[in-house]
């Protein structure tokens, strides 16, 4: 008989035999699957320190046996009942992350991130479970150590926010969800948890972590920094030398670009919460390796107390400096984020004006008052504090009485040093070789370590200097005083010596005044410039210790007037001799001859 004309009822019962056998089949291996995946899961929690145990890895363990899973999970009466939690959660307020740059809305720990805390804040015992196992109470207690975080969460990443394309947008800073690895995982409401960086079932990886985080790979997963990639930190193959404190924390790399965010930054437990730096003294987040332990140059020992006569403070207004600050009404501070970029500083060099890779992505300020998020010249960096009010430090008092400094470089001053423009006079003249009338110059070829040379090991830049303030070179402003290279060091860096005091015909007598009259080139230029006459002509009033140098003449003159290049005229009275238009350069001793005659007594 064949098959189709078999009865249909047979046909039927055959064909519903087949497809028992086949679901069968298919359950059997279903069952053996899930039995191994639950077998390769306690596996992997075996290993971990999350197995409490007799025989768990970790210090934190009963004493009796029980089962492995019992201390997170139970089959009945569990809370929630999703991740069949076998512990509870009292209601808890936690103190949680802020921070100026934060765009997140953070609400109480939820989800996961709750079930993660129920331990690790210390709240509970660890044996506080809904369905203890029968037999012998557990007699583990609240979780201690490193693994600690407590409920002050301001230390800690921050978890239990939305994470999606908007909080994307508002903050450059971080990758679009849709850009994610795979491993790093949101919760169903598109909610960062414990869990998007930690997988609690493994620990290949140090912490729990889904993804290795060498050369900081797992945080730049999430956070986007335009300039990383090519910064020294993320590059430098620098190691700790074993002196002063570890930089890094345990079970780190090695290396200076290994660790990468590790070098600067903690994820739970911060020495400083907002932006989760690692050591609570401000300064000690670059000097732990910067002090000659990790980088080659010693620019720690340059801040210490007592090491130079003239620094920055930057420990003396501790954590004030924030990223988001209005140099317009900042409260006064100095600290290394003021001037260097972690996350962008290179040893790349630039020619003056232009910012250098160590100042590289670090706001400013324009001569004109106007920020900018990424300075271009070194100037706007130095500005941003020396650019928006008075100094409060004893200073020279001058004609122009403002000590600003973004006002006296303005290059639409009558003069100034060629910082933020190329000088205006065109005709200079005794110039040391290198440097024309075309040439810009940087603060910190005036400002600098008076230690460094371009050969040498000191570092480079205005961190100290045993000049004030904080000069490279000597520069003796005090008056009277008596001319030598030491005197005027810095002057001379660019300005010749021997050109200057020859006192040519038809040019300033700088001699007669300088060594001569033992005038400080102080007491009439003024070195960053002068709104008012050429020259950088800005009388000294009073020097640094009060005492008068130049004041009005006779009949109440005080002013420069520049005439024909190399020559002008003087009203004042200085060292007690006055000048009534005094002339120089050009015709200037007939001229001075003819006053001396129309004025002498009769």
């Amino acid at each position: 008989m064949t098959a189709a004309a078999r009865p249909l009822g047979k046909r039927l019962q055959a064909c519903t035999t087949r497809v028992l056998r086949a679901a069968i089949v298919v359950a059997g291996v279903l069952l053996m699957t899930l039995s191994a995946s639950r077998v390769a899961a306690q596996t992997q929690i075996a290993n971990t320190r999350h197995n409490l145990t007799p025989g768990g890895p970790g210090q934190l363990k009963e004493t009796r046996p029980i089962g492995l899973c019992v201390f997170c999970h139970t089959p009945h009466n569990a809370n929630p009942s999703g991740a069949l939690w076998n512990r509870d959660l009292p209601p808890i307020s936690y103190q949680l992350y802020t921070s100026s740059t934060l765009r997140a809305v953070l609400k109480q720990p939820n989800g996961s991130s709750r079930l993660c805390l129920s331990c690790h804040d210390g709240i509970l015992a660890l044996a506080n479970l809904r369905k203890p196992p029968a037999g012998e109470a557990l007699k583990l207690g609240p979780m201690t150590g490193s693994n600690l975080l407590g409920t002050d969460l301001s230390d800690d990443h921050p978890i239990s926010f939305v994470y999606d394309s908007n909080l994307a947008m508002q903050h450059p800073g971080l990758v679009d969800p849709g850009s994610l690895p795979g491993v790093i995982r949101l919760d169903g409401k598109k909610q960062l948890q414990c869990t998007s960086c930690h997988d609690p079932h493994e620990d290949r990886r140090a912490k729990f972590l889904r993804m290795s985080n060498l050369n900081g790979a797992l945080c730049i997963s999430c956070h986007r920094l335009a300039q990383w990639s090519g910064s020294s930190h993320a590059n430098s193959s620098a190691t700790w030398n074993g002196n002063g404190t570890n930089p890094w924390p345990p079970n780190a790399y090695n290396t200076v670009a290994t660790n990468a965010c590790l070098n600067c930054h903690r994820s739970h437990s911060a020495g400083h919460g907002q932006r989760l730096l690692a050591w609570s003294v401000e300064s000690d987040n670059c000097n732990v390796c910067h002090g000659a332990t990790v980088a080659v140059k010693n620019i720690a020992a340059e801040f210490a107390n007592g090491a130079k006569f003239s620094r920055h403070p930057i420990d003396s207004a501790p954590w004030a400096h924030d990223p988001q600050e209005n140099p317009a009404g900042m409260p006064r501070h100095v600290a290394c984020s003021d001037c260097h970029n972690a996350h962008a500083s290179n040893s790349t060099p630039a020619q003056p004006p232009l910012v250098s890779g160590r100042l590289l992505s670090v706001a400013g300020v324009t001569t004109g008052g106007s920020r900018v998020a990424e300075s271009a010249y070194e100037y706007q960096i130095c500005i941003k504090c020396h650019g928006s009010s008075e100094p409060n430090t004893i200073g020279i008092l001058r004609q122009e009485g403002t000590r600003i400094v973004s006002t006296r470089i303005d290059p639409n001053n009558r003069s100034y040093h060629p910082i933020a423009a190329p000088g205006k006079n065109t005709s200079i003249q005794g110039l040391m070789p290198g440097y024309t009338a075309s040439s810009m110059i940087g603060c910190s070829d005036c400002h600098n370590n008076n230690d460094w040379t371009a050969t040498g090991v000191a570092p480079k830049g205005p961190h100290a200097s045993r000049y004030a303030p904080i000069l490279e070179r000597n520069y003796t402003s005090s008056d009277p005083t008596l001319e030598s290279v030491t005197s005027y060091d810095l002057c001379y860096k660019c300005h010749d010596r021997s050109t200057i005091l020859q006192d040519p015909a038809g040019g300033f007598p700088h001699r007669e005044h300088v060594v001569g009259s033992r005038a400080s080139c102080a007491v009439c230029h003024d070195s960053h410039g002068s709104r008012q006459n050429a020259h950088l002509i800005n009388f000294m009033l009073r020097d640094g210790t009060g005492n008068t140098v130049v004041s009005p003449n006779s009949v109440g003159r005080l002013e420069y007037v520049s005439a024909l290049p190399g020559s002008g005229t003087c009203s004042l009275t200085c060292h007690g001799v006055e000048h009534n238009s005094r002339a120089y350069g050009g015709a200037a001793p007939a001229m001075n001859l003819l006053k001396r005659k129309i004025l002498a007594p009769r």
